[in-house]
């Protein structure tokens, strides 16, 4: 069975991720498309290998911010993975925020014509949300704690490498620490502008996976803990 874990940035998918792996005897798949890039990690939120808890995990690093990946390149990918992960007799879990890469693995979803078609496998859509305010306190504070946890260092060694490429330009935490170094905007500036984007990409998700998808069900971590949404999941 495939279960898929979708929601807005800083929600929590991760945590409820592994928690349910565990329960149900699963393999995780990313499904984040800046957490394919190795050399993005903090400013991504990339999983920690402490927090995997034994935890197989896929398609995380598996690219350079040099190289080019794309949905095509992810749709490829992550079909061969779920298939041989079936093909053993355990679950996968597909994780993450990138509405386009889960649509492209799930659907029969033709990049030419745009169109998405029936559906490839048997799948549970689980949808993770809270009150909006109080996401966008958890993403701000998300944000400080990436910069304790050392984003700046991270980001200004990419920097210093004069890496300029389309994963670097798109990755929210990342263009705009550049501005920073680029002495375009203040430290200040370019903080509040991480949490504005975040906040925005937010908003956006949940637009793209209300219009995307007609199947999620949705739970919310404010009114249910991890461990009973991930027995709601298993018994419903």
């Amino acid at each position: 069975m495939i279960y898929a874990i979708v929601g807005p940035t800083g929600v929590g998918k991760t945590k409820l991720s592994v928690m349910l792996a565990k329960k149900i005897d699963a393999e995780i798949i990313n499904c984040d498309s800046m957490q394919v890039y190795k050399e993005l990690n903090i400013g991504v939120a990339k999983i920690k290998e402490d927090e995997k808890c034994g935890i197989t995990h896929h398609l995380f690093d598996v690219a350079s911010v040099n190289d080019s990946f794309n949905a095509y390149t992810y749709q490829t990918l992550a079909r061969e993975k779920v298939s041989e992960i079936l093909s053993r007799g355990k679950n996968v879990i597909v994780v993450g925020g990138t509405g386009l890469y889960l649509k492209s693995l799930l659907y029969d979803y033709d990049f030419n014509s745009n169109k998405g078609a029936k559906k490839l496998y048997d799948f549970k859509l689980i949808g993770l949300t809270c009150d909006r305010d109080k996401l966008y306190e958890r993403i701000n504070k998300r944000v400080d704690i990436m910069l304790d946890e050392g984003l700046l260092e991270e980001v200004k060694s990419l920097y210093d490498k004069n890496i300029r490429t389309r994963a670097i330009n798109t990755a929210i935490g990342y263009k705009e620490l550049y501005n920073y170094f680029d002495k375009v905007i203040s430290l200040e500036d370019a903080i509040d502008k991480i949490k504005q984007s975040s906040r925005r990409y937010a908003k956006r998700q949940y637009t793209f996976f209300n219009n995307q998808f007609d199947n999620i069900i949705w739970y919310d971590v404010l009114n249910l803990s991890f461990e009973e949404i991930v027995d709601k999941i298993i018994k419903e």
